[in-house]
């Protein structure tokens, strides 16, 4: 019975997806600019003499590994915009089925559904090589972004239409935590107060030649934390606007 109830509720997502081309284009937009790059990565890196930009290809791919959590994250978060519209969330919050719950089982599945094409998008870049075990490891740490996008829209957004207009900047939480390229030493650490900047430092750690392996399980650990934590607060904010409201 329960089982049943939750594979309504995760039908009716899909229905509303597949519905949606909007959606459908935020679903395979990580695929289709890992394929273009793919294509002209190389061919821009032979137009530039001043520099390499081989050098460069672990921050693109940094980059670019956050975009199937990201956008998975926004769709799931209009979803719920649309939800806490129509009074259904509220509807939920008083029944027996905690909205915790009810959120959680949602989140899980969109976020394990960007984990794989994490790993799909670094390999159709196919311009970086790191062993398939700490690939998996990053993926698993990136995609924690997909639930922290959720509430973080959810937690402050009153409508779809916010939503949608904060979505569009979420590219912040990507560019900032890059700073750390150009910061000397270990200063960049001070971008750890941006929770995407765990696994973007474990993947570029992991592609560096001499990457130090201590640092990278510490990047990979502060992944699994940091994420969650802020989720965590995020959720709690959310759940007492929704009530207030």
């Amino acid at each position: 019975m329960i089982d049943n109830y939750w594979r309504q509720i995760l039908l009716a997502d899909v229905r509303k997806v597949m519905a949606e081309p909007f959606f459908w284009l935020i679903l395979m937009a990580p695929l289709l600019m890992g394929y273009l790059l793919r294509i002209y990565l190389p061919q821009l890196a032979d137009q530039f003499s001043s520099f390499d930009l081989v050098d460069y290809y672990p921050l693109v791919v940094a980059l670019f590994i956050l975009t199937p959590p990201l956008y998975y994250g926004v769709i799931l978060a209009l979803l719920v915009l649309e939800e806490k519209d129509e009074g259904v969330l509220l509807a939920v919050a008083v029944t027996p089925t905690r909205l915790s719950q009810f959120l959680f089982a949602r989140v899980l599945v969109y976020t394990l559904v960007s984990l794989p094409l994490i790993v799909v998008v670094h390999e159709l870049l196919g311009v970086v090589e790191i062993s398939l075990s700490r690939l998996f490891l990053i993926a698993v740490a990136a995609a924690l972004n997909a639930p922290m996008v959720v509430m973080l829209l959810a937690a402050f957004c009153r409508n779809q239409l916010e939503g949608f207009v904060m979505g569009k900047g979420m590219g912040f939480f990507v560019l900032a935590p890059l700073a750390m390229f150009f910061v000397p030493d270990y200063w960049h650490l001070l971008c750890g107060v941006l929770p995407t900047y765990w696994p973007i430092i474990a993947y570029y750690t992991a592609a560096a030649e001499g990457g130090s392996a201590a640092f990278f399980y510490f990047a990979i650990l502060m992944s699994l934390l940091v994420q969650p934590l802020v989720c965590l607060l995020l959720y709690r904010r959310f759940a007492r606007g929704l009530v207030r409201a």
